[in-house]
């Protein structure tokens, strides 16, 4: 049987690969169905009639389409079943893989009813697949990787790898993935594809510290010879273990601060500036992700405190409808930036007075 899986853009967020879809088609192809995945966030600009002139051709008899905007999702159910195709499943869906073992065992059912209501001869019946160790590896073939924006801090091409997702026993929490399984993904994923660089998305790996060293251990015997970037805490980076995620092939790390919280505490601050500063003389490079929160009169301030941490790179995440606030973050943030590099060379009154005469951005 022919089955669609099609996923539409989601607004505002980086352009990755549909992983959940990818485990979704590595059940299906288990079960001897023929899986396409059409991914429309390649070309936003596409119109529902445009976008699903594929499926044309290739004749499915069932349709998965996943979004996370409501209204696009509903617009994309009818145009379907304007153009004549009878089953299909609506699904809400982020682009974060944490209810990947959810959505795979709810798709699947649903097809498994269809099989059931059609008189075709049933699968075995699926299991739930309540944690993300339950899932196969997904299916990395059907997903066009050299066409999304996941890059590499060295601009090479990344895709991701994950290590958690949420139990479906009933608590809803977070579990992290048995690091024999990461691993052992790592190794497929690098011999098959030939892929060097890798993301660890959605949860920070320093949340569980027993956890991430039995990780880098794993890594580290491993000899994989691959590079990796994930999220993680600022005050849980110390010097050791920085070193030991390097020698597992630690490339990059991001932070993700607010504002109000960490930039008005010192203490805060020196922990921060501390994990920056001992990561990137370990060769890590160090991005962090900036939430702005209103009231926004002490932006100026904050951002010209984060602009003293070093960091390789920076984003500004503002609440609700801030365009202009995020601009003039980036400019103050900037104009800091410079007149750091100017006080790291030549001291805090010499290498301001440069830095004034200089003619800086803004300040």
């Amino acid at each position: 049987m022919n089955i669609a899986l099609i996923a539409l853009p989601c607004l505002g967020k980086l352009l990755a690969p549909p992983l959940t879809l990818a485990y979704v088609a590595t059940l299906l192809e288990q079960r001897r169905h023929i899986v396409r995945i059409y991914d429309l966030a390649l070309d936003p600009g596409a119109t529902l009639s445009t976008a699903f002139q594929p499926l044309r051709s290739f004749r499915p008899q069932m349709l998965v389409v996943a979004g996370d905007e409501p209204e696009m999702l509903s617009a994309a159910v009818h145009a379907l079943h304007e153009d004549h195709h009878r089953h299909v499943l609506p699904v809400q869906m982020s682009r974060n893989g944490l209810d990947a073992n959810r959505i795979c065992t709810e798709t699947i059912q649903w097809i498994d009813r269809q099989h059931d209501n059609e008189n075709v001869e049933p699968h075995e019946e699926l299991d739930a697949i309540y944690t993300v160790d339950d899932l196969p590896f997904p299916a990395r073939h059907l997903l066009s990787l050299e066409s999304y924006e996941l890059r590499a801090a060295g601009g090479e091409l990344q895709t991701m790898v994950l290590i958690a997702g949420t139990d479906m026993s009933g608590s809803g929490a977070i579990t992290l993935r048995s690091p024999t399984q990461i691993v052992a993904e790592l190794r497929s994923v690098s011999h098959e594809f030939g892929l060097r660089h890798y993301l660890f998305p959605d949860v920070s790996i320093t949340g569980d510290r027993a956890w991430l060293v039995d990780l880098l251990t794993h890594l580290c015997e491993a000899h994989l010879n691959v590079g990796w970037e994930a999220n993680a805490d600022a005050d849980q980076l110390d010097t050791s273990l920085s070193a030991h995620m390097v020698q597992a092939g630690c490339e990059a790390i991001t932070l993700h601060l607010r504002a109000s919280s960490v930039f008005e505490s010192a203490s805060v601050r020196n922990r921060v500036r501390q994990a920056v500063t001992t990561a990137r003389d370990q060769g890590v490079f160090v991005r962090a992700h900036v939430r702005l929160e209103p009231p926004y009169e002490s932006v100026s301030h904050l951002v010209d405190v984060a602009a003293t941490f070093n960091l390789d790179d920076v984003r500004f995440d503002v609440v609700g409808d801030g365009v202009q606030v995020r601009e003039l973050a980036l400019q103050i943030y900037d104009a800091g930036r410079d007149r750091q590099r100017f006080i790291n060379r030549f001291g805090p009154a010499l290498g301001t007075l440069i830095w004034r005469l200089s003619g800086p951005r803004s300040e």
